[in-house]
């Protein structure tokens, strides 16, 4: 997190700092996926809710993603773009800085959102949900369709209670039983820019780290049962294609994070809680990297490399747990069937 000096600085100097009450952001990352980012912004622009700024951040692409947003004239899109390729997080924190928004959105350039989804995940923040004030919200989210490149659904990610404390998100996360991806999350702009916006230390999951933080620093999360959110599974994906070893120090470095939190407030009881999910988090990411990669050539022999290299991660009930629960989606053909998730976000592919 930057030092407070800078972060006043930041606050004072970018739109944020003066968000658009009612408005809502939905910032879009991208990086060569026109066709794609056409269809993802095409499900931003058919919302119920209309009171939205669209930001598209191109993270300077090579293929007619510019010509292809200069068709669009909707006065709510903002496009911006680079010339040099700068990598996950910049381009992420690029949607944020320019946020003028109330509330935010980030909506990988490979995913969806249903027509209602931003109608009901910004609910919460304007009136009492189940008795919880609206300031006591850290964060809404919805379980995820995850479907193919061709839009198969082939399951439904977990949701939880409809209001739950916002470190058992956290740890259920960790531990396998929530299933939010990074396009099924709102939370207040504000909040996500106070805990440092997007970090290049969080590896290929800057969004994670972002969140995460954002959650445990209010009471309480907000889970909307319903599949408002459209995640893409594909080859291509940032999980498809990064490193193993690279979420495993992703993964070191949020708990990390969420550890020195709890550690500065004193609050042992939690610290507690979450030091007992490290190993889960990290095993969980690591066997979701093997799992995407499935089909591509050579696959098999990463993944016992993977498991071979760290085993302090795989040998733990939490790979039992998960083999049993997700170890068919191995072998499975998209299909319109509805079971459990592996609870990873990602954002859209490009240099780390």
């Amino acid at each position: 997190m930057p030092p407070p000096q800078q972060l006043d600085s930041l606050l004072r100097e970018t739109p944020a700092a003066r968000p658009r009450i009612g408005v809502v952001t939905v910032g879009i990352p991208t990086h060569n996926r026109s066709d794609l980012l056409e269809r993802a912004l095409r499900s931003v622009l058919a919302q119920t809710y209309k009171d939205l700024e669209i930001i598209v951040s191109d993270d300077a692409s090579s293929d007619d993603t510019p010509r292809r947003m200069s068709e669009f004239k909707d006065p709510r899109i903002v496009y911006l773009r680079s010339e040099q390729n700068a990598g996950i997080a910049p381009n992420t924190n690029k949607c944020l800085e320019h946020a003028t928004g109330e509330l935010l959105l980030m909506l990988n350039d490979d995913d969806e959102l249903e027509p209602s989804a931003i109608e009901k995940l910004s609910q919460p923040f304007r009136r009492p949900t189940n008795g919880v004030a609206p300031e006591k919200v850290a964060l809404t989210w919805c379980p995820c369709s995850v479907q193919a490149a061709d839009r198969q659904v082939k399951w439904v990610t977990d949701a939880g209670p409809a209001v739950e404390e916002s470190l058992d998100l956290v740890v259920g996360l960790f531990d396998g039983t929530r299933g939010p991806r990074f396009c099924g999350i709102m939370v207040r702009t504000a909040d996500a820019r106070l805990v440092g916006g997007y970090t290049v230390r969080h590896g290929p999951i800057p969004d994670v780290g972002n969140w995460t933080q954002v959650a445990i620093r209010r009471d309480y999360v907000v889970c909307i049962p319903d599949a408002l959110a459209r995640y893409t599974s594909h080859n291509a994906s940032c999980t498809g294609t990064s490193k193993a070893k690279a979420w495993q120090e992703a993964g070191e470095a949020i708990f990390e994070d969420l550890a020195r939190y709890y550690e500065k407030s004193g609050d042992i009881t939690r610290l507690r809680r979450l030091r007992a999910s490290r190993r889960n988090f990290v095993c969980g990411l690591l066997i979701t990297v093997i799992m995407q990669s499935k089909g591509r050539l050579g696959w098999v022999k990463p993944a016992v490399t993977e498991l071979v290299r760290v085993p302090q991660y795989f040998l733990t009930p939490m790979l039992v747990r998960r083999l049993l629960v997700d170890g068919h989606k191995l072998f499975r053909s998209p299909a319109t069937s509805r079971t459990g998730s592996h609870p990873v976000q990602v954002l859209p592919d490009r240099t780390p």
